[in-house]
């Protein structure tokens, strides 16, 4: 034996000078090698009283078979192995290789005393080779493909160009070719799938589909009847878009889903719709006679929370559906009512159904509300950085049910380079039990990151209300004082160094994008009037705008501004964190937060009283929640040193950058870079941003 394993061994290891301590180490090991093997297969599973062995089978593939026998056998019910229980598990053990791609599968059985025995002879794994298209195509050969091998590359890991070969799966596939084909109009359409009967010898298995289009129906005259007077026009209009479109059953129920959901979103929920027409043999035209039976408008009696619900958010949802009681059913302003109560933070699933009062005349129906709260108490913990504020931390406490009232009580304290900031704010969303949300919030700040340090107080009152699914407003009240410090700026520089400031003003916002947090289409537009008094006194307006347009499903384009001014006060005049600023990464991103404008020796920004900006951005998803963006920005700032308030290209920026985005839920982590195409003396060559949100 000795000299055999030497003679095995290539001639370089048997002239190393310690060959023989590597040969004793293999013939050491190599026992422990073969138990292993030995010990691996056949795989065994036993359960009750039952043990199955299974041989020929690859690792990988063993859980899955495994999870299936433990199965079945679970199903049989058999405590003791029998014959008829060991073919069944070979049949099924079958099925499943079949399944996978190998249709030549072999399964074995044998049972001796307590255990099954399977042993499995696979063959070759077959998988889709070449596809040929006969007969009248339709529609083109790619789009065919498509979904012909839908259901076979839809299962996790599968090879997109050429699927395991499962004919149950490719079956389905001819069959959703067909189902396009008469959506298209061709009723009579037929797909056949021919498999071929040779395999090539790399396992891959080519096959025909045979299409027999037959002839086209196509929608002729719609006749429309019994629609509610208010939605007659409507509705007509919505069926003047059928004629010439391809006609099939499945568009005509549509057809009648839609005109059916018109009119129970407007209050008919009794409303029934019919259809009648008539196919010949040769296609053509269909005329179709669609007949509704509208019944009674239902009127909203009352509001209706489930008992389940607690006091306070029973109180919430009276308040916020109680405008819906006395009118006609109105299914754009419950979804108005019902957004209001999400954005509360008190429920985690709300379902409103109507349920109508049987016999009563005229119609009327009860909103019944039921759902489910969220947990009320909420205390968390913030870790983040940016590129204004540096490193942060906070700690915040919530509680969207306080006393059991219905309100919220928010307290928050973070730290940041900049300082700590703490404030505690009360939150009724149905302020004396009406459809308005009302706040009241104290805030303490220390703000010391430039050349100078303010400490402020505020108060702060505000009143709000969502009118449709796009337009809310607000109107508010606040009072602040405020001191600042600074042993390196002038009293130009700074302003006030100790003031008392009032305001009140309002805010507007049509909001139509898809998601505030994640937009992807849509378009927002808000304004905010501010009028301040007390030591200083003067006029803020700030309006923004953006517009998101998708150019493919990983492609978007965005577009956004805004515009500043304060008026009545010069820069000198105001506080310097009073002031309009401009550059950072939701204005123009080749400058740091504020510094786009004048700055002192020690990178201050003094800020000015007016600014402006604009940006576009073209972003592409390169991995799923990942975005890699290309943009362009430019901005002004006006009023400073005592320039015109309004003079806004003296001083016109542009910047030109890139970014990554990584979207999550509460919103993208951003990191964007913006190049400075004219910087000037002193002035940095870009800036890198890292924040969360939009840009715009």
């Amino acid at each position: 034996m000795w000299s055999d394993v030497t003679r095995a061994l290539p001639d370089r290891l048997r002239t190393y000078p310690g060959w023989w301590l590597c040969v004793a180490a293999l013939l050491c090991i190599a026992p422990g090698i073969s138990i292993a093997q030995e010990e691996a297969s056949p795989y065994t599973l036993r359960e009750g009283g039952i043990t199955v062995t299974v041989s020929g089978i690859e690792a990988t593939a063993w859980d899955d078979l495994r999870s299936m026998l433990r199965d079945q056998l679970t199903l049989s019910g058999n405590s003791n192995p029998t014959e008829p229980l060991a073919d069944d598990l070979a049949f099924f053990t079958r099925q499943e290789y079949i399944r996978e791609g190998w249709p030549n599968a072999e399964v074995r059985w044998d049972l001796k005393g307590d255990v099954i025995s399977l042993e499995i002879v696979s063959g070759m794994q077959i998988r889709v080779g070449e596809i040929f298209w006969k007969g009248e195509l339709i529609l083109p050969e790619e789009e065919m493909r498509k979904f012909l091998l839908r259901p076979s590359i839809e299962r996790e890991g599968s090879d997109k160009a050429n699927p395991v070969w499962v004919n149950k799966e490719l079956e389905s596939g001819s069959g959703l070719v067909q189902r396009r084909l008469r959506a298209e109009g061709y009723l009579q359409a037929v797909t056949v799938l021919t498999p071929s009967p040779d395999i090539h010898p790399d396992g891959l298995r080519d096959l025909t589909l045979e299409v027999t289009a037959g002839p086209r129906f196509t929608f002729g005259s719609v006749e429309f009847s019994g629609a509610p007077v208010e939605l007659d026009a409507l509705m007509r209009t919505r069926i003047a878009q059928t004629p010439g479109e391809p006609f099939n059953e499945a568009r005509v129920q549509q057809l009648e889903g839609q005109l059916t959901s018109m009119a129970k979103e407007r209050g008919w929920l009794n409303a029934v719709t019919v259809s009648d027409y008539t196919l010949g043999q040769l296609g053509g035209t269909v005329d179709v006679v669609i007949v509704m039976t509208a019944g009674e408008r239902v009127m909203v009696a009352r509001v209706q929370p489930h008992e389940g619900f607690s006091r306070g958010s029973k109180r919430v949802l009276t308040a916020g559906f109680r405008e819906a009681e006395g009118k006609y059913y109105q299914a754009e302003d419950l979804d108005i009512m019902f957004k209001r109560a999400l954005d509360t933070g008190m429920f985690a699933r709300l379902d409103v159904d109507p349920q109508l009062r049987p016999g009563v005349s005229p119609a009327t129906a009860d909103l019944l509300i039921s759902g489910e709260e969220t947990q009320p108490k909420t205390l968390g913990f913030e870790l983040g950085f940016d590129t204004f504020l540096g490193a942060q931390a906070g700690v915040n406490y919530r509680n969207t049910n306080f006393r059991d009232w219905g309100t919220t009580l928010a307290a928050e304290l973070n730290w940041s380079v900049a300082g700590p900031l703490g404030s505690i704010k009360l939150t009724d969303p149905a302020i004396f039990n009406s459809g308005y949300a009302a706040s009241i919030q104290i805030a303490v700040e220390n703000f010391s990151l430039f050349e100078y340090s303010r400490n402020g107080t505020s108060l702060n009152l505000e009143l709000s209300r969502r009118v449709s699914k796009g337009f809310s407003y607000t109107v508010f009240t606040g009072v602040s004082a405020n001191t600042v410090s600074t042993d390196v700026l002038t009293e130009a520089e700074i302003g006030p160094d100790t003031y008392l400031l009032g305001s009140i003003g309002g805010s507007l916002m049509l909001d139509y994008r898809d998601s505030p947090v994640l937009p992807r289409k849509g378009w927002f537009l808000s304004g905010r009037l501010e009028l301040t008094g007390g030591d200083v006194s003067f006029v803020r307006t700030d309006l923004r705008g953006a517009w998101y347009k998708p150019i493919t499903k990983k492609f978007r384009f965005a577009a956004g501004g805004g515009l500043l001014s304060i008026q009545g006060a010069s820069t000198e005049e105001l506080p310097i964190d009073s002031r309009v600023f401009n550059g950072g990464p939701n204005t123009v991103r080749s400058f740091a937060e504020r510094e786009l404008g004048p700055v002192t020796n020690g990178n201050t920004p003094l800020g000015g009283t007016a600014a402006i900006f604009a940006n576009a951005e073209f972003s592409y998803e390169i991995y799923p929640n990942l975005e890699l963006a290309l943009f362009t920005d430019f901005g002004s700032l006006a009023g400073a040193n005592n320039g015109s308030p309004f003079d806004y290209s003296s001083d016109f920026r542009t910047a030109v950058g890139a970014g990554l985005r990584y979207k999550l839920p509460f919103g993208p982590i951003r990191i964007d870079y913006g190049h400075n195409l004219d910087a000037r003396e002193g002035e940095k060559s870009g800036m890198l941003h890292v924040t969360v949100g939009f840009a715009f």
